[in-house]
């Protein structure tokens, strides 16, 4: 419930949390993965989405502690 009213006050004042961004470049990342065409790309993609999950992880992580009562 408390994830919900914050994510509605956020989008009212045109912000998204940051997980809801690094989500984002989580999927244009794996496209870019699935469009690689050689392997040094496909190894700079993979790079990049490695970074994305961690940093996708520790945000989702960081909201639930901070909303843990």
């Amino acid at each position: 419930m408390a994830t919900a009213v914050a994510a509605r006050i956020m989008a009212e004042a045109g912000e998204l949390p940051e997980e809801f961004k690094i989500k984002k470049l989580l999927e244009a990342a794996k496209q870019s993965y699935r469009e690689a065409a050689d392997d040094d790309a496909k190894r700079v993609a993979m790079a990049l989405l490695a970074d994305l999950e961690q940093r996708y992880n520790i945000a989702v992580e960081a909201r639930r502690r901070f909303m843990r009562p």
